[in-house]
């Protein structure tokens, strides 16, 4: 016990605080469609970032504001940048720096960035409605902003990098339907509600659900991305004789409380585990048949190519949203994932 509330607390440091782990698509307010990734991003993607637009001697200079930098995946989006800066981009001038999921910090530094006339600004927004002034801040003083991993209600950003999150729902939920059956009784933790990466999973969710009318969904709650609350989330619920195949929860640092949970109510293998990072502790989980799956998304390749249009747009070129897929892993492709996970943590650490 003492070992397993270790573990969960450990991976809360690297859970995705107002993230999850996670990318977001762009969305204009009041909707809920996703950008597509267009041919001009597609062709965009093989263009060099190079930084010969500016005058002789003036380097491109490039803001960039993200969450915070105690998170796992933020770490893995910055790392890339600063890898693509040192690798194919030396000739330009990047200034990162965190926002401590605090939206009025972030909106600062976005003003600061706009006073010191940096060529464009790269933000990986804190929340979904505030950090939309800080979006329209740049956009007002003409500085080209793109958002990464994480959207805001404002539809004036240059472009967005990240992944499609209710894609990631709808991925999930078919593969737990997949393996519990037509007629599942399911759950789901969800991550804090209102932030972008629930809404629009939640959304996948449903889209799954409406198609599968045999299936229940039982009960659903936030865990807000923590692995503590999720856990006592889900012993609440086993505790009260929710009958259940299956959890889903919309990040491994949750699902790593949940895990805790089930095997706590001695109901490991009975109930079918999902979760959403590929987090190496899941991925172990997964081996060993704890966890079913859970799904990928690719932070490395978010924030080089965020680092890489910013450049782009900073030489005036237009540049159009990029968005990269998601995927599934399970114990048939571990190994994949693995490796993956691997080179990941291995560029963390460099940088962090």
């Amino acid at each position: 016990m003492k070992l397993r509330r270790m573990v969960t607390v450990i991976l809360a440091a690297a859970c995705v605080v107002s993230m999850a782990g996670c990318g977001q698509k762009q969305a204009p307010a009041g909707t809920a469609e996703a950008p597509k990734t267009t041919e001009a991003a597609k062709e965009a993607a093989a263009e060099p970032a190079a930084a010969e637009n500016k005058e002789a001697g003036e380097k491109i200079k490039i803001g960039i504001s993200m969450q915070g930098n105690q998170s796992g995946f933020v770490q893995y989006f910055t790392s890339a940048m600063y890898e693509y800066q040192a690798t194919k981009a030396q000739d330009i001038d990047m200034e990162v720096v965190f926002a401590d999921d605090d939206p009025a910090k972030q909106f600062s530094q976005v003003e600061t960035f706009v006073s010191k006339k940096v060529d464009a600004i790269i933000i990986q927004p804190v929340d979904k409605t505030q950090c939309a002034a800080a979006v329209d801040l740049a956009a007002d003083a003409g500085v080209p902003i793109i958002t990464l991993n994480t959207v805001t209600d404002s539809t004036r950003n240059t472009a967005h990098v990240g992944c499609d999150d209710e894609q990631a729902g709808e991925l999930q939920m078919e593969r737990i339907i997949s393996v519990c059956g037509p007629d599942a009784k399911l759950a789901y933790v969800d991550a804090v509600l209102g932030h972008s990466a629930q809404v629009l999973r939640a959304q996948g969710y449903e889209a799954v659900l409406a198609k599968n009318p045999g299936v229940e969904l039982v009960v659903h709650d936030t865990g807000n991305w923590s692995p503590e609350e999720s856990m006592r989330l889900v012993e609440n619920w086993l505790q009260a004789g929710k009958d259940v195949d299956a959890i889903l929860c919309m990040a491994d640092c949750q699902l790593t409380g949940v895990i805790t949970a089930v095997e706590n109510a001695g109901k490991m293998g009975e109930i079918k585990l999902a979760g959403m990072d590929c987090d190496p502790v899941i991925l172990k989980a997964i081996k060993d048949g704890k966890v079913d799956c859970s799904i990928w998304q690719d932070g490395l390749a978010q924030g080089e190519n965020a680092l890489r249009l910013a450049i782009l747009a900073a030489q005036g070129e237009e540049i159009s949203d990029y968005i990269i897929p998601y995927e599934v892993c399970t114990k048939d492709n571990i190994e994949e994932y693995e490796k993956k996970a691997a080179e990941r943590d291995e560029l963390a650490k460099k940088y962090f």
